[in-house]
């Protein structure tokens, strides 16, 4: 099974701050599949889909569940913490990210697109001094478009300092652990991210599914 523990004690805690760093969370087994698929992943055998790619920073790949009931394990966790309708969850994007080693130190902190609600973050490899950086204090209006948004100096006069501020929260995050936040009204992003690979898997309760890749309701939970 992919977690350790009932994930329902901790929704308070998430739905007061719209993130929650959730501490050597993952099973081993779970976690073993994940290296197991970095390594795939790094030896050709899951095909990288071009369009995703984000020359000098990062190389995605499809993410595929090792079965049907991890997959739905999965999802009944999330509801449990999150506190969304089981049967209406919907996948937007379940990728395996690989930031390369010429990644920006120090990115513009961004908004995920708008079907990407929550965001969960699985780090499977951690390169030095990485963490993801949530703004929980600053504008959360939900980001309605199909596209990330990206802060800029208009929308934030001090943007060069924005990660020494009082608004940057470092999850300092390591293997086992998962991250969940509200992906599309949060402004986040990963610091000093180079050599890392992290699952991403982002997810809304409105059917909303702009890459094809919802599992849950195709029902394609493992590669053929």
């Amino acid at each position: 099974m992919p977690f350790k523990r009932d994930l329902k004690s901790f929704r308070g805690q998430f739905e007061r701050d719209g993130y929650i760093l959730l501490k050597d969370i993952l099973s081993e087994s779970f976690m073993a599949y994940l290296k197991d698929f970095l390594v795939e992943s790094r030896q050709g055998g899951v095909a990288e889909t071009g369009q995703w790619r984000i020359g000098g920073k990062k190389r995605q790949y499809l993410f595929s569940f090792p079965s049907e009931t991890v997959a739905l394990k999965f999802r009944a966790g999330i509801a449990a913490l999150t506190g969304m309708d089981e049967s209406c969850i919907a996948v937007s994007e379940r990728h395996l990210k690989q930031y390369e080693q010429d990644a920006p130190e120090y990115p513009a902190p961004h908004k995920d697109r708008g079907a990407s609600r929550i965001s969960i973050g699985l780090p499977i490899h951690l390169g030095p001094d990485t963490s993801v950086c949530v703004f929980p204090t600053l504008d959360r209006s939900p980001n309605p478009s199909e596209r990330a948004v990206f802060m800029t100096s208009q929308d934030h006069p001090g943007l060069a300092e924005i990660y020494k501020s009082s608004d940057a929260v470092l999850l300092r995050e390591q293997l086992g652990d998962m991250i969940v936040f509200l992906g599309s009204t949060i402004y986040h992003e990963r610091i000093r991210p180079r050599g890392t690979a992290v699952l991403y898997i982002k997810i809304n309760d409105e059917g909303s599914d702009p890459l094809g890749e919802d599992i849950y309701r195709t029902k394609q939970l493992i590669d053929a």
